[in-house]
């Protein structure tokens, strides 16, 4: 995966990774996501899109597309 801290995102981006980290995988008990922190999340598990700047965010048992003005949707 590419890492996410060498592309440009938008703030708007940036604060709904946050939300979307605090909301799926801060407390979850799903194997391949608990106890992670929220940069080692980032590291592995968000990707962006280079055709349309969306990134791509996996969650426990699915992926979440935020586009550039923070709008989330899976």
């Amino acid at each position: 995966m590419m890492d996410i801290n060498e592309t440009k995102i938008t703030s708007e981006q940036s604060d709904s990774l946050v939300r979307v980290f605090e909301r799926h995988i801060r407390d979850t008990d799903h194997p391949d996501f608990s106890n992670m922190g929220f940069t080692d999340w980032i590291d592995r598990d968000v990707i962006k899109l280079h055709y349309d700047d969306c990134l791509l965010a996996a969650v426990p048992d699915m992926l979440i597309g935020i586009e550039r003005d923070g709008y989330s949707h899976t």
